[in-house]
């Protein structure tokens, strides 16, 4: 139920120091490979070499993978931070380097010796979304972090951790907005019938926003009689929960931000008639209606391929060359240009991750498997300084050898732009706090 699911709780404002309004996450779920993307080896030996050639780009000296063509025409907006690298207690785990990446810290389990997955509990420390809903007040009108376009789960749908509220509880939880599809996804046509819902946002047919207020009423009244003075204290949190339900259900910008068929079609066409094409897009649209954080994470849009998002253990080039890259050049450089067009990208802060890097051999299936030592990581907006690369790694781009940069850092960096103090400290349910990152804020990308 959306009273549950949305709610704020306000502390403090931004600080002088932040000039990020809002934050868009693109999480390259499984993990992209950073010597095929954004830090390619041409004169590598082996497979570290890889199959793709690096192109030059809109900036003097810098250059990337030729499967990013229309990003290549966008690298003066953008920092490139090529010495991304974890500590120990990721040991390539999927869902420890997703928590790590999505809250700036280590997994609460430590360095202990995990092989397996971990999965999400009120242990967890909250996505950045999570945090920014719990420590700023947001216009009620909106949420206050969303999420889309599914959550990142196993194949049974146990959630991984570090993407909601966590030790904050669950009513700092995010937006959680699906896609929906009438048709086979994999068709470029059936891309029309793409539509993203948050369903505890859609008033059912016939409820206009009049009825919906006349509904709040007498919904008021009628509790006003009932309730027992026992279940005052409870029931004062729900009515805060039902308030902020009632708010987004009647509130225009919120029912305007998630019509993409209110945009051209050019438009649509330009993010690509794909998954995270029309992600992107409705992401730039939430922002544009005010919500504080959105987080598009990458989902396979399901052509019965082997390939699981990023995470080409095999046919690795094959599945970058038609499923990956492709798509991901065309909505992420479509997002930075309208955001650079509209004047958004000054206070609009834009980050392209994912949980690790991989590795630099090709495997006998023809992948690249996990490898946390070195990624890659793409900043932009709200104070980043474009056309620059931040850190270096080896011949190999297997570890950082100039200006390494922890998960830690990464966060300090995102808070430090929105105007929050890294050394905040946040209090969970159990009344022990926080603070909100362990990094320093990596002042010479600003």
């Amino acid at each position: 139920m959306l009273p549950e699911l949305l709610r704020a709780q306000p502390t403090v404002g931004p600080g002088k120091f932040g000039r990020a309004k809002r934050v868009i996450v693109l999480f390259m779920s499984g993990g992209p490979p950073q010597q095929d993307t954004w830090d390619l080896k041409p004169e590598a030996s082996g497979s570290a070499r890889g199959e793709f050639r690096p192109i030059k780009t809109n900036v003097s000296g810098i250059e990337i993978s030729e499967q990013f063509p229309l990003l290549a025409r966008q690298a003066d907006k953008y920092a490139i931070i090529r010495s991304v690298t974890h500590g120990p207690g990721t040991r390539g785990v999927h869902t420890l380097g997703t928590h790590a990446m999505l809250t700036g810290n280590a997994h609460p389990t430590g360095d202990q010796e995990l092989s397996a997955e971990i999965w999400a509990s009120p242990t967890d420390f909250p996505h950045y979304g999570s945090t920014l809903s719990y420590l700023r007040k947001s216009d009620p009108r909106v949420p206050s972090f969303v999420a889309l376009p599914m959550k990142q789960s196993s194949g049974d749908l146990t959630v991984w951790p570090g993407q909601g509220g966590g030790f904050l509880g669950a009513r700092n939880d995010p937006l959680q907005v699906t896609a929906d599809f009438k048709k086979h996804r994999m068709n470029p046509a059936d891309y029309e019938n793409c539509v993203f819902r948050a369903p505890s946002l859609t008033l059912p047919d016939g409820v206009t926003a009049d009825r919906l207020n006349a509904r709040r009423r007498l919904l008021k009244s009628l509790e006003g009689v009932a309730r027992g003075t026992e279940r005052d204290a409870a029931a004062g949190l729900l009515d805060h929960f039902r308030e902020k339900a009632f708010d987004l259900l009647s509130s225009t910008e919120t029912q305007k931000a998630f019509n993409l068929d209110a945009e051209p079609a050019a438009v649509r066409d330009r993010y690509g008639r794909h998954l995270f094409g029309q992600g992107c897009l409705l992401a730039r649209r939430l922002a544009q209606a005010g919500v504080p954080l959105v987080t598009v994470y990458w989902h396979q849009d399901g052509n019965g391929s082997t390939a699981v998002a990023w995470d080409t253990h095999s046919s690795h080039y094959q599945h970058l060359k038609t499923l990956l890259m492709p798509p991901c050049d065309r909505g992420f450089s479509a997002l930075l240009e309208d955001l650079d067009r509209t004047g958004m990208l000054a206070d609009t802060l834009v980050i392209w991750m994912g949980e690790f890097g991989r590795t630099h051999q090709i495997n006998p299936a023809g992948g690249r498997d996990h490898w946390p030592p070195c990624q890659s990581i793409v900043m932009a907006g709200a104070g980043i300084r474009g056309g620059q690369v931040y850190g270096a790694s080896d011949k190999n781009a297997a570890y950082p050898i100039e200006n390494p940069v922890s998960p830690g850092d990464v966060g300090a960096t995102i808070y430090w732009l929105l105007g929050i103090r890294p050394d905040v400290e946040i209090v969970d349910q159990g009344g022990r706090p926080h603070p909100l990152v362990r990094g320093e804020p990596l002042m010479g990308l600003m």
